[in-house]
C-alpha cells in the first residue's frame, strides 16, 4: 500500500490474546479469522507464543517478514524462546 494509487489503507486485524473454555482454540481463532474477513481487514495478525505455533500452522498462516522484540521494563531474563513466553497486555 505503500506510494499505491488505488489501495492508500492497510485493515489489520490482530489477536494478541484469547481464552478458550468450551469452544477449541483453533475453533475460536478460525471464527476470528472469519470475522475479519466478514469486517474486511486486509490481515490478521498473531503472536507464535505459547502453543500458538503449530495452531498457526494448522491454520496455514504464513510466518511474517518481521522479527519482533519483547521488551520486559526492568527485568533480567536469559534468551526465551517464542514457545515459552506468555503475554498479557493490560
Amino acid at each position: 500500500v505503500l506510494k499505491h494509487e488505488k489501495h492508500t489503507k492497510l485493515h489489520a486485524a490482530y489477536c494478541y490474546y484469547y481464552f478458550a473454555n468450551k469452544t477449541p482454540v483453533q475453533q475460536l481463532i478460525n471464527d476470528a479469522l472469519v470475522l475479519a474477513k466478514r469486517h474486511e481487514f486486509d490481515v490478521f495478525n498473531a503472536l507464535d507464543i505459547l502453543d500458538n505455533d503449530s495452531l498457526l500452522k494448522e491454520l496455514k498462516f504464513g510466518i511474517g517478514d518481521g522479527h519482533l522484540q519483547y521488551y520486559l521494563y526492568n527485568w533480567r531474563c536469559p534468551t526465551v524462546v517464542a514457545k515459552e513466553i506468555g503475554l498479557v497486555l493490560l
